[in-house]
């Protein structure tokens, strides 16, 4: 990594680990196993599913029986807002994620405005904020818009 100003190592190291992952939207990778405990907050989100002509529909559901599963599928929680220019690019690649995937998977997104609880309990500072989870347990993140390839292959490396 190349930096404009002249840092010692230490100062090096933390700029490209911590700060421009946030900054520019890079991915954050995987995550210590926060599970979800009785302290999660809970709130209205929309999950994906597939209709019967094959499209996208947004139903409503609740974060907490969304997410804290004890089977073995993958649940995607995207952390997103309306005015958020990346959240809404990131949209159709998980809407073709699920397309692809159907049951596979779970999509849960959480609008950050209308569930602020749920936001500040992620440590969701950046929008869109990506968390995937396994049996209650988050097993991976990502902070920015990805390319379906890198998601892709991230969900193939969890199953």
């Amino acid at each position: 990594m190349r930096c404009l100003l002249p840092l010692n190592r230490l100062c090096q190291v933390v700029l490209s680990l911590v700060l421009l992952p946030l900054v520019a939207g890079c991915s954050g990778g995987p995550t210590s196993g926060m599970a979800l405990d009785e302290k999660a907050p809970d709130g209205d989100v929309e999950i994906l599913t597939i209709d019967k002509d094959g499209g996208i529909a947004h139903q409503p559901g609740r974060f907490l029986q969304s997410v804290k599963r004890t089977d073995s599928k993958l649940v995607l929680v995207d952390c997103w807002a309306s005015w958020c220019g990346p959240c809404k690019a990131l949209a159709p690649i998980l809407e073709d994620i699920k397309r692809e995937r159907g049951d596979e998977i779970e999509v849960v997104k959480v609008d950050v405005d209308a569930n602020p609880e749920i936001a500040r309990f992620l440590n969701a500072e950046a929008i869109p904020d990506v968390r995937i989870y396994q049996g209650g347990v988050q097993v991976y993140d990502f902070v920015g818009l990805m390319p379906k390839a890198e998601i892709d292959s991230i969900l193939k490396s969890l199953k």
